[in-house]
């Protein structure tokens, strides 16, 4: 087989981990064997791994013109971010998992888990991410816990930022510049990207800086501009970002290098609620003068240091320590009219803060152990993580002259976790046969405290599990191979699945007793590559337990009350498939004409009501029909999305999502060999579409009577200019 000596190369020099991977394949055409990282902790050959795995490259996020990760991920097969809006995208789903189910890691490390306690005054989202740094995004799709542990119930999705060899292009000393600008009209943004990379001996720098300026992501443009509960037209906004990327790499010598990252975002979004202006809530409360200021921070600040150890027990052994403070400001404005004296509050503000400060060691060792007719490479190592939760909610009524805590749903909380994985992909028959076995250990230890707003003290929660995996790769000849994989995942319950608590109107009450969710999955499928396309077919089929649930348990003067709970089991199945070929090859059309096309097919039930779960996306369909000429001079590529309708949901009354089908179209031209020039054309034929994520929930009784406000843009453009020299 061609290939295979390339994957015995690869795993025979020290392969890097996700944690401070930094080598990856130039892409030179649209059917080179793709480099891998989530399947297996180490740099793997696609064609190897026993698991269905999406990548987007830089190269993929700039010729799509992706302005934000949601975009970037929007044509992966099984894959969605969702979210949008004052508070941005709050995570991704995977298969019909999303939430705290799925893992988000930046170089290795984990994000925050998502905080929503409900209403309008806050949020907290993993998602203080920005898009020009990154160099590509991996989602390994099904349970991934014995290689990360809890929250890879449903996946996981790796950001790698750039590094400086990202960026230079020889070998050599070398400095390399950067400018990128752009405008996008759905949001009226401008944004100027900025970058320098320099290598000068053994020492190699990166640094990148970002600042954009623009306004709220509209609506179609048919919605309605006016102020109510009938607005259709988005809420007026301005946001502004700012973003540091700073790496520096020292080789000591051949067997030693060291790395330092400095991660800094800043992101604000100042919004006019002219959406609620006005709202009463019965005839007890008016709303009025509603705005609100939001701020989403983000540190980082890591160090990794690789050692090609050469030693009976490891070939080469990285580790990493990274401290990670990200911090959300939520100030929510209004003025409050009531007949009722005591309600009546007059102009006051809300003020809600929360904070996650982390720090993260990792440590994992490689050893290819080799024979005359067959290798192993062997990696293991643990992970320690130290979490700090914090709130903190303050009212000021500005009329009464009072300032005051405000009521917090949840407590303080630290949260110690502790891993250990060990690996083993084993190349058979002369690398036609691959297999891989991997287990893990996770132990979670989480501990309350109370604080001005929460003052009930809670017990702390454990939870510890075992998790494995089981997959082979079948190698039929050089370009047909058949794979598939058992694996394990679970999910520790989150600070606020354990603690919160709500009394007003409705009960909610704690449970710090919840066990940990798990799943098993079942995951086959078939692999084809010629010199003209390549094409994957998957199916899977995942069970999950101990879901957990909030049900009603009683009541309490004349209050229902309501707790979380390990109730539901749910099955999830489906089918994708993913091709590309090169037309010029197969239909002898103009060299460098090539197409692309994806469907996903998924169903899940929740056993005990029978009915679909919300989180199961519509039946959805990519085609791309792209063109480079032979020089890369020039090109573009146009995309349809097809999405089916969704009627099903756990509530009758859920008001449907439409299918909807949209074209984007963009292109690129380079009069110079350092400048690009794009443009591109989104939802060409001016589409009013739903996401179906963002109608979920949603019925006639919900607050806001008019669906426009969920629409996503009508026909829009966007232009950017990007020089390198």
């Amino acid at each position: 087989m061609s290939k295979l000596p390339f994957k015995k190369q690869l795993l025979a020099s020290a392969v890097l981990s996700i944690l401070v991977s930094s080598a990856h394949a130039e892409q030179q055409s649209n059917l080179l064997n793709e480099v891998v990282v989530t399947a297996t902790r180490t740099e793997q050959d696609a064609q190897d791994v026993s698991s269905s795995v999406s990548k987007v490259t830089s190269e993929n996020i700039e010729s799509t013109m992706a302005g934000d990760v949601k975009q970037a991920v929007k044509y992966m097969p099984g894959v969605r971010a969702e979210g949008s809006g004052r508070f941005g995208m709050s995570g991704f789903n995977i298969r019909g998992m999303d939430g705290s189910r799925v893992k988000i890691l930046v170089d290795g490390v984990q994000q925050p888990h998502a905080y929503n306690p409900g209403a309008s005054e806050q949020r907290k989202y993993p998602n203080a991410i920005e898009i020009d740094t990154l160099a590509e995004i991996e989602v390994n799709k099904g349970p991934s816990s014995s290689l990360y542990g809890s929250d890879a119930l449903g996946g996981v999705v790796l950001m790698r930022t750039k590094n400086p060899d990202d960026v230079l292009i020889t070998d050599g000393d070398e400095d390399r510049f950067g400018i990128k600008t752009g405008y996008s009209s759905a949001d009226e943004n401008f944004k100027t990207t900025a970058t320098w990379a320099r290598r000068h001996g053994k020492l190699e720098t990166l640094l990148m800086l970002t600042y954009a300026n623009g306004s709220e992501t509209k609506t179609h443009g048919s919605a309605a501009d006016v102020d109510g509960v009938y607005r259709g037209a988005a809420n007026p906004a301005n946001k502004k970002l700012g973003n540091v990327l700073a790496k520096a790499f020292y080789q000591i010598n051949d067997d030693h290098r060291v790395g330092t990252t400095i991660e800094y975002y800043d992101y604000s979004y100042d919004e006019k609620t002219r959406s609620l202006e006005g709202y009463s809530m019965g005839s007890m409360l008016t709303y009025n003068d509603r705005y609100s200021n939001d701020n989403n921070k983000r540190l980082r600040l890591g160090f990794e240091h690789e050692w090609n150890i050469n030693a009976v027990l490891a070939d080469d052994l990285m580790w990493s320590v990274n401290y990670q403070d990200s911090n959300t400001l939520n100030e929510n404005y209004d003025t409050v009219s009531s007949h009722i004296p005591s309600l009546n509050y007059g102009r006051r503000m809300r003020e809600r803060k929360a904070s996650d400060q982390t720090i993260q060691l990792d440590l994992q060792a490689n050893k290819l152990i080799d024979s005359s007719n067959a290798y192993h490479m062997l990696t293991y190592g643990l992970a320690y993580m130290d979490n700090k939760f914090k709130t903190e909610n303050t009212d000021y009524k500005y009329d009464l002259g009072t300032v005051a805590p405000g009521h917090t749903d949840i407590p303080d909380a630290t949260t110690q976790k502790f891993g250990v994985f060990v690996q083993d992909q084993m190349f058979l028959l002369d690398e036609q046969l691959v297999l891989n076995a991997g287990i893990r250990y996770d132990y979670f230890n989480t501990e309350p405290k109370t604080n001005d707003g929460y003052d009930k003290q809670q017990p702390s929660s454990q939870n510890d599990a075992f998790t494995g995996k089981l997959g082979a790769v079948y190698h039929l000849n050089d370009q047909y191979s058949v794979f598939g994989q058992i694996s394990q995942g679970f999910k520790a319950p989150t600070v606020q699945q354990l603690y919160y608590f709500y009394d007003q109107g409705a009960i909610f009450e704690p449970d710090p007793n919840l066990k940990a969710e798990r799943s098993i999955s079942y995951e086959t499928g078939l692999r084809s590559q010629t010199d003209a396309a390549k094409y994957e077919i998957v199916g899977f089929f995942n069970q999950y337990r101990d879901f957990i649930t909030t049900q009603k348990v009683g009541t309490s003067e004349g209050k229902d009350v309501y707790s979380p709970t390990n109730l539901d089991q749910v099955e999830i199945k489906g089918l994708e498939f993913s091709s590309t070929a090169l037309l010029d090859r197969l239909l002898y059309g103009p060299t460098g004409l090539y197409a692309k096309f994806s469907i996903a097919y998924t169903e899940g039930k929740d056993l005990k009501t029978g009915k679909e779960l919300d989180t199961i996306s519509p039946l959805t369909s990519v085609l791309a029909l792209g063109y480079d000429d032979v020089i890369n001079n020039w090109g573009g590529i146009t995309s349809l999305t097809m999405v089916g309708r969704k009627t099903e949901w756990q509530e009758e009354d859920n008001i449907d999502a439409p299918g909807y089908a949209v074209m984007d179209i963009t292109a690129y031209y380079k009069p110079l060999e350092d400048l690009t020039l794009r443009a591109g054309l989104f939802n060409a034929f001016d589409t009013k579409y739903w996401l179906y994520e963002d109608l979920r929930n949603k019925t006639s009784s919900s607050t806001h009577k008019n669906n426009d406000l969920y629409t996503q843009p009508g026909r829009n453009w966007g232009v950017n200019l990007e020089y390198m020299f």
